[in-house]
């Protein structure tokens, strides 16, 4: 049944089925997640683990006494149907009751855009409510056809001051300096002897003649008057004093340098409202309008906003500033073989951002006997300033550090980042070469790697496959950095690693049909780097099918900078691989390791896949059903990256699927030879952003356009002329 026009479009993009839903801040901290089968939003201006379920009810009152809301409270009854839409900043809900004859449409913005700190880091959130009639859902006509009533927005929990103040609702509560390590139910216990941060939050309407209410605000709505249909309001937060401690200096949240307090947050909403709308809605649309399924956008619109819950952007007293993501439910700040897969899109919208980190990462230098290593990451919960993480991961965080580096290089073009950490670079690659000791050039000790839930041969097994690819990519990387800067001495080192390993690897570790995933085949001699326990016997799973083997190569692939290696078989280990490790919500680590899926990897061989022209099934409905699952009947997870027997929950690394806009084009950037490389065809008409060639400034986007002529498809680019000096090289 088509609804009555209302003067603009009710409901958008087609819904999903209700699930627990997170929207949060760049570096801000404040958060609300969305709960809808526990009735409640988990919510504070210091975002997740620091949250409390609150009672929110968002719903409409009819002038003859009838309520209906939401789910997220326990107070008042709710719509009898009720659909979201995921968007890349935020989450809109549609509700429909056949007894009122009237729908609400929801809208929760979370605005944020590339490179403009004062939209993105604002702690603050826009919220638009609209009224419209539903003269019947399905074939039952409305019972009753309500014209008007009031809308409102209400908050209720224990030990939340509400106070009115002209114009706007003051919310002030404390928050124990003690992460909240429970998934829904918090200890009595929970921060008792703490300390607490002061919170203060407003809740601002923006529309005229609002109600204020003791715990909210409400609207008079009129549907005969197209002007009385819908409100804006805006909720915002503060916290004035330090959040964090960086090497033993207390930081405070960025945004303290750009607003005095929470009214000026809420002042500086009401003067930017129409842009920091616009300017939402216009990253949503890049993502809307790609060639995307919806299945992929959804994806990234889940993952970008765990992502940001988990950013912090503070600054110390000393003015300097420091960037951090957490890892989720680890609490660990910036952990590099995360931030390996997260830095996706940092390169995508804010490279800056990656620079800082690999800065941040530099001061995290270690040693051990085979020599300098980057610490597994930064601190944990609320200290930067060691290694939180139980044991350092040598081999993987220096090849992950020295691949972010030269890609972060080769696509800005700015030679000074790798001159900055040169030497810190040639310590790495040193580290990389001492890692073998037995000739081969796959490294046999410093090997605990990132899959950190897998069996001993995936885990922290001696000559792994996947490392040695790994450090055959970042030794290639570190090649070109050394040839860029007149080193030959680090160049031919780096060069005779790369042509050991690639004779390994061609005459050891291929099996036919895949590689191994290491050369060793017993556990002799090998420690469990968690319980320090010697293993022994046989290492099951040594020449199982990984989806691990191809992991280091998509830097390399992004700049067009691939390494010498036989890539028919990388090919061909990719498929098998996939068959042979698939479950229902994808593939696990290896086929013989069904410890977990990770979501993750899953994403990440999936971009390389594609850039290898590895026609692979589409797998983000598996990924997506796992968020799903995960997020209904009493499980409220955010992203979640595993399976039942891991909780990487609340995870900041499935940003990773902002990789599908850059597979899509076959997108390789290299400003350093000035050179932007294409695939001449999409495996449909579509269109694809190309985000890292934006200018943000003047709010352009570059975009390729895939359209059918006849039996083939032609490409062109929309706005080329963003695109500079950049040599334009179309690819089959």
């Amino acid at each position: 049944m088509k609804e009555r026009e209302t003067g603009r479009k009710v409901g958008g993009e087609k819904g999903m089925q209700l699930m627990a839903t997170a929207v949060g801040r760049l570096g801000s901290r404040f958060s609300l997640v969305f709960d809808p089968d526990a009735h409640q939003v988990l919510h504070s201006a210091l975002g997740r683990w620091l949250d409390f379920p609150t009672d929110l009810a968002i719903g409409v009152e009819s002038d003859d006494g009838k309520v209906r809301t939401l789910p997220f409270t326990n107070r008042f009854p709710l719509f009898e149907i009720v659909e979201q839409r995921l968007t890349m900043c935020g989450v809109v809900y549609v509700a429909r009751s056949r007894e009122l004859g009237l729908g609400l449409q929801v809208e929760v913005v979370a605005p944020f855009y590339p490179r403009d700190e004062w939209t993105s880091l604002a702690p603050l959130f826009l919220i638009r409510l609209e009224v419209f009639p539903q003269d019947r859902i399905f074939w039952q006509p409305a019972e009753q056809r309500t014209e008007q009533g009031r809308l409102f927005v209400r908050l209720y929990r224990d030990h939340l001051h509400l106070t009115q103040a002209h114009d706007r609702l003051k919310i002030n509560y404390s928050v124990p300096k003690a992460i909240w390590q429970g998934e829904r139910e918090r200890s009595p216990d929970w921060g008792r002897d703490a300390e607490l941060w002061w919170c203060d939050e407003r809740l601002v309407p923006l529309s005229p003649n609002p109600e204020m209410l003791d715990d909210g605000v409400a609207f008079r709505f009129d549907l005969t008057d197209p002007t009385r249909c819908r409100f804006d309001l805006l909720w915002c937060a503060f916290v004035d004093e330090p959040v964090l401690t960086v090497f033993g200096q207390p930081a405070s949240f960025k945004y303290r340098w750009l607003f005095t307090d929470a009214d000026a947050v809420a002042d500086f909403a009401q003067r930017h409202f129409d842009e920091l709308w616009r300017k939402a809605q216009g990253i949503d649309q890049l993502i809307a309008q790609s060639g995307l399924t919806k299945a992929q956008a959804d994806l990234i619109r889940i993952s970008f906003q765990n992502f940001l819950l988990n950013s912090w952007w503070v600054v110390r007293d000393d003015g300097s500033e420091w960037f951090s993501v957490w890892e989720g439910s680890c609490y660990f700040h910036s952990t590099v073989d995360v931030e390996y897969n997260d830095a996706l899109v940092y390169l995508a919208f804010w490279h800056e951002l990656l620079e800082m980190l690999l800065d941040e990462w530099a001061l995290f230098e270690m040693q051990d006997e085979v020599g300098n290593y980057l610490a597994h990451d930064m601190g944990g919960e609320l200290e930067i300033g060691k290694q939180a993480y139980h044991h350092p991961m040598p081999v993987e965080e220096n090849a992950n550090f020295l691949l972010m580096l030269h890609c972060l290089w080769r696509w800005t073009g700015r030679r000074e980042l790798i001159e900055r950490h040169s030497g810190l670079a040639k310590r790495l690659t040193a580290y990389l070469e001492r890692s073998d000791t037995t000739g081969n050039g796959f490294p046999n000790l410093g090997t605990a790697n990132t899959i950190d839930d897998a069996s001993p041969a995936v885990q922290f097994s001696r000559k792994q496959t996947y490392l040695a690819v790994k450090v055959l990519c970042a030794c290639h990387a570190a090649q070109q950095m050394a040839e860029e800067l007149g080193d030959p001495d680090w160049a031919k080192q780096c060069r005779k690693l790369v042509d050991l390993i690639r004779k390994t690897l061609d005459e050891q570790a291929w099996l036919g049909d895949h590689y191994a995933v290491c050369l060793e085949r017993t556990a002799d001699g090998l420690v469990d780097a968690w319980t320090g326990q010697p293993l022994r016997g046989e290492l099951v799973g040594w020449d199982a099918y990984s989806i691990y083997t191809a992991n280091g190569l998509l830097y390399l692939l992004l700049s067009g900078n691939e390494p010498p290696l036989d890539y028919d078989r990388f090919r061909t280990d990719i498929v098998n691989a996939y068959w042979k490790a698939l479950t229902e919500y994808g593939c696990t680590h290896t086929s013989a390791d069904k410890s977990n899926v990770w979501v993750s990897q899953n994403l990440w061989r999936d971009v390389i896949a594609a850039y290898l022209s590895v026609s692979l099934p589409d797998n983000a409905s598996r990924y997506l059903a796992l968020q799903t699952f995960m997020n209904t009947a009493g499980l409220t997870k955010g992203f979640i990256d595993t399976y039942l027997t891991n909780n990487l929950c609340f995870y900041p690394r499935g940003i990773t699927s902002i990789g599908y806009l850059f597979a899509l084009c076959g997108l390789r950037l290299d400003r350093v030879r000035g050179e932007l490389r294409l695939r001449k065809t999409a495996p449909f008409p579509c269109q694809v952003p190309l985000l890292p060639l934006a200018d943000w400034e003047q709010g352009q986007v570059p975009v390729i356009v895939y359209r059918q002529v006849g039996k083939r498809m032609e490409a062109t680019i929309e706005r080329e002329e963003l695109l500079g000096e950049l040599k334009l090289v179309w690819e089959e």
